[in-house]
Parts: C-alpha cells; sequence; structure tokens
C-alpha cells in the first residue's frame, strides 16, 4: 500500500532548480499498445483481484501516465498490468482481509515492550484508518495488477492527466512499481526475508526510486532535466527538509511515531537517497542499486556509506540463560537500525525522529522476552561508529528511562562502556546483573574502531 504523497511544494521550489533545457526526448513509443498494457488478462492464481476493467474514455487518460512513467523512468513495459477500479469500501475490504492476524499481533507486542506502541492501541484498526485515507491505487506485484480507487479514475477521465494533478502524480509513481517488477525483479526481492532494518532500507530504494520519477515528470513538465537537480542532491535534501512536502490527512497524523516515520520515510529519505545515485550515474544507477539493495537505513539515510559499501555491525546476543531459566521466553529477535532507533529515541519529546542521536549508529540486535503472565522485556544491544556518538546515544537512551515511572524505574537499565551501548526494558533487577556481565564481555571484544568496509 503506498502512502498518498503531495508533491507540489516540491514543484513550486524546483521551478528555479536550473537553466530550462529541452525536454527529453519523447520515448512513450512502447514496447506493447497501450491498450494492450491496461487490458491485459490477470495472472493465473490472482483472479480474486475484484474491480472493474476500465472504460475506452477512461483508457485514454490513461495512456499519458504509461508513457510518462516509460520516458521518465527509462524502461519499457514489456507486458500487460491490467488495471481494476476499485471503491474506497472494496479497497480497505482488500487490505483487511490480506492482514496477517497472527503477524500483526506478533509486531505489536514487540514495539509495545519498547514502549513504541501503546499496550491497548488496536492495531488493526490504525491500519484500516490510514490506508483507507491515503490509498489513491496501489500497484500489486503479486498479482501484476494496477488498483486504483473509482473516484480517481473520475478525476483523470474529466480534468486528464499531466503533472499538476496529484493523483496522476501517484499514479505514475504507481506505474514504476510494475516497470519495478517487470525488470528489476520486484516481486521476487520482496519476498526475501530481511530484518526491520533491512525491509525499511529496502522498501525506501523501491519507493524512493518511484517518487524520484514522479519528481522527474514534474520537473519534465516545466522544462527542465531531473540530471540538473540531482547533480547537487542536497538541493532536494533541504527542500524535503523545509518544506511541507507531506499530506498526511487526519488517522496518519493520529497513528503512533514507529508506523509514521519509518512510512514516510520510506518516501522522502527514499527520494534523497536514489537522487544521489541518479546524480552519479542517472537511472543506470538505481537499477543497479536493486540487485545490490542497501542493508541498513544508515545506508539510505547517508548515501555515501551506501556508495563507499560500509556495512552494519552485526551482533550476535548471548544465550541469556539466567532469563530463560527465570521463565521468560524469546518472543521474537530483530535489527531496528538508525532510522527506528531515531524513533526510539524521540519518546516523549514532540518530535518523531531524533536524528541527531541516532546518527553514529553502527549496529544492533534486541530481544525480546515474554513472562508466564504475558508481560514483556527486551534486551538490546547496540554499537556506535565512535565512543563520542555512543555518549550522544547513552544521553537520549537515559532520556527516555527517565520518563518511566519511579516505581518502575529499576527494572529499566541503560549502560555505555567504550562505543557499545546497553539498553534493558522491564528486565526484573534481580536478572540485570548477569546480563549486565554478558554485555561487559561483549563491549570488551569490540574493536576500537568499527571495520565495516565491504572488502
Amino acid at each position: 500500500m503506498r502512502a498518498r504523497i503531495a508533491s507540489f511544494a516540491i514543484a513550486l521550489a524546483l521551478t528555479g532548480c536550473g537553466p530550462s533545457a529541452p525536454p527529453a526526448d519523447d520515448a512513450s513509443d512502447l514496447a506493447l499498445e497501450p491498450r494492450e498494457i491496461l487490458g491485459g488478462e490477470i495472472v493465473e492464481g490472482a483472479a480474486e483481484v475484484a474491480g472493474r476493467s476500465l472504460t475506452e474514455d477512461e483508457a485514454r487518460a490513461f495512456e499519458p501516465l504509461l508513457a510518462a512513467a516509460q520516458r521518465i523512468r527509462q524502461l519499457r513495459f514489456v507486458r500487460p498490468v491490467p488495471t481494476r477500479v476499485q471503491t474506497q469500501d472494496d479497497i480497505v475490504a482488500f487490505v483487511r482481509a490480506h492482514i496477517e492476524r497472527d503477524e500483526l499481533e506478533h509486531a505489536r507486542v514487540f514495539y509495545v515492550a519498547l514502549g513504541l506502541l501503546a499496550p491497548d492501541l488496536d492495531v488493526e484498526r490504525m491500519i484500516l484508518a490510514v490506508m483507507g485515507e491515503q490509498i489513491v491505487g496501489y500497484y500489486d506485484p503479486e498479482a501484476g495488477v494496477m488498483v486504483v480507487r473509482e473516484d480517481v479514475v473520475g478525476e483523470l477521465r474529466r480534468g486528464g492527466a499531466d503533472a499538476r494533478d496529484q493523483s496522476a502524480l501517484v499514479l505514475v509513481h504507481e506505474y514504476v512499481h510494475a516497470l519495478q517488477d517487470q525488470h528489476l525483479g520486484l516481486r521476487e526481492q520482496q519476498e526475501e526475508e530481511r530484518s526491520i532494518d533491512g525491509e525499511n532500507a529496502f522498501a525506501s530504494l523501491v519507493e524512493g526510486d518511484a517518487t524520484l520519477a514522479m519528481i522527474g515528470w514534474i520537473v519534465d513538465a516545466q522544462g527542465h532535466r531531473l540530471s540538473t537537480l540531482t547533480r547537487d542532491p542536497t538541493i532536494l535534501a533541504n527542500i524535503v527538509r523545509t518544506s511541507p512536502a507531506v499530506a498526511g490527512g487526519a488517522e496518519l497524523e493520529r497513528a503512533p511515531a514507529i508506523v509514521r516515520a519509518p512510512l514516510l520515510s520510506r518516501y522522502l529519505d527514499g527520494l534523497v537517497f536514489t537522487a544521489h545515485l541518479h546524480g552519479s550515474g542517472g537511472f543506470r544507477w538505481i537499477d543497479d542499486a536493486f540487485r545490490r539493495p542497501p542493508e541498513s537505513t544508515e545506508q539510505v539515510l547517508h548515501p555515501e556509506r551506501y556508495l563507499n559499501r560500509e556495512r552494519p555491525e552485526t551482533i550476535a546476543l548471548p544465550a541469556f540463560d539466567e532469563l530463560t531459566d527465570a521463565g521468560l521466553e524469546v518472543h521474537d529477535e530483530d535489527t531496528l537500525g538508525e532510522l527506528e532507533m531515531g524513533v526510539y529515541f524521540a519518546l516523549g519529546t514532540a518530535t518523531d525522529r531524533e536524528t541527531a542521536a541516532a546518527t553514529g549508529w553502527g549496529g544492533d540486535r534486541i530481544r525480546v522476552y515474554r513472562g508466564p503472565n504475558g508481560a514483556t522485556s527486551a534486551v538490546w544491544f547496540t554499537t556506535w561508529d565512535d565512543e563520542r556518538e555512543a555518549v550522544e546515544a547513552e544521553a537520549a537512551a537515559s532520556r527516555v528511562r527517565d520518563q518511566v515511572p519511579e516505581p518502575q524505574r529499576a527494572s529499566h537499565l541503560v549502560r555505555r562502556v567504550g562505543r557499545a551501548l546497553l539498553i534493558l526494558r522491564d528486565v526484573d533487577p534481580s536478572l540485570q546483573q548477569a546480563v549486565v556481565d554478558d554485555f561487559d564481555a561483549f563491549a570488551a571484544s569490540l574493536p576500537a574502531t568499527p571495520g565495516r568496509i565491504e572488502g
């Protein structure tokens, strides 16, 4: 599902991005005819996709979107992308039917243990509300189908499709996902197992690429070349940082930061990341990134670290036998990465992310336990680029701990040794020393500086 991105503030800022240049050559000649793309058969096994086909008038309104996606992204459609029109209720019903409730509950418990979700939050209701509010259309790689909301189709048929129309921009974005699927293995890559951090990083490549192409359509319509903008990606980074580029809507604004921040980061930080790649080697470099995706959100947030092949530091947590002997069972283990660690550090503040404190992240591994009464505990090992960065992270983690009510604060611990940082949440004080001993041994084994450059 794709968040609705409002690009008009960016579009206004781009009007002065550089000297006017002739638009790119019109490469809108398709490998397939537009009607072949829009009206193809749904792939076998995907017949459950609801909705109706486009009428002839509606299909004509979609043809400029196909041409724009192909021309800007410099890839051609080589097989049909059947389009189905659904009502907003149909789309919400689709989301509801595809929610994996066991997995959702598993994730809810994990984030509740970190204080990032309220224990009484109805996560399913929140997801349905946000998705129902945000979705204009989406490309489904599993079925190879584009789904578009009924009212949006009507808008396009009546008003035409150009880069001034927000719905048209979003649909160009989605058609780029179809091109990613046809040329860059989107479906297969989405099925790979990744950590939370790795999944956020890959999603930033996918969404950033499509958002960059969407911006490219705006720039092209103004008579500029996208490369004029991406030649200095700091321009785009400053625009993203200083403009109200996201029209979130009430439900997204009400969603917890751990939902909102990673979702928006995929589009905005992903846009800046892919702009760096495009500025160095055009879309060919972005194509190459699908063959070697970013491994961490650190690489997305600091593109030079991706280009320098600076990998995350791998952390293997000890068994912590004392915890399991005390009746705690492992619920889950994962890596949050720089992005979501910044969300954690921002707990209790007015911002979604504490970016300064999370910068310098080297690696992390967190294990969440559940006790006999369902209560949760969390053990979190993190490493940082140097001791100075670890001290800053320690201060941020201590601020989060100090928000815990005094009676429970003893079960929360923050400890730093060199450039390693330990965070314990809801671990009985009688069990903490054994974990601290394991952490101290881990910290003593670390090299003074992380050797994270890929050989």
